[in-house]
């Protein structure tokens, strides 16, 4: 009985210190930005994304299943908000799969060992993830400030 404890203790301690060294590489020392998306059902869901840079347009990258409800549904809930450095900022998102491979590099250089553990566990666009074993499906969004953007 005693050795089924202390492997319990060891496989719990395990899990434990792989759960907070993810939220560390993922939260702590990175921009994180909270994404206001829309759901089937007219709640706004808040996701807190990665976002990258590049020229005029920013991207996210979700991968939630709400995230997908809204890439198929974009045409008709175009425009988000985010929240990024305290201030709320409206973007026209579209979905844009031939950017995969440019997002993913971004992302790379932007977080670091962060994204490289993620894409280790979830899969990137060359390569398949520890835990589901796929390549990453996920569609970039681009994301053009509303001001810059022609007006719904």
């Amino acid at each position: 009985m005693r050795r089924v404890i202390i492997i319990a203790a060891i496989v719990i301690g395990v899990c434990v210190t792989y759960v907070l060294a993810h939220l560390a590489l993922i939260e702590v020392g990175r921009e994180v930005v909270v994404v206001y998306e829309p759901t089937p059902t007219g709640v706004v869901h808040k996701a807190r994304l990665w976002i990258v840079d590049d020229g005029r347009y920013s991207w996210i990258h979700p991968g939630n299943a709400n995230a997908q409800w809204w890439i198929r549904n974009m045409d008709a809930h175009p425009i988000v908000e985010i929240e990024r450095g305290g201030e709320i900022r409206r973007y026209r998102a579209s979905a844009d799969p031939e950017a995969h491979a440019k997002v993913h590099r971004l992302l790379r250089e932007k977080y670091g060992v962060a994204d490289r553990w993620v894409r280790f566990l979830t899969g990137s666009d060359t390569q398949r993830g520890l835990l589901n074993r796929e390549k990453c499906k996920t569609v970039p969004i681009r994301l053009e400030p509303v001001a810059a953007a022609a007006q719904e």
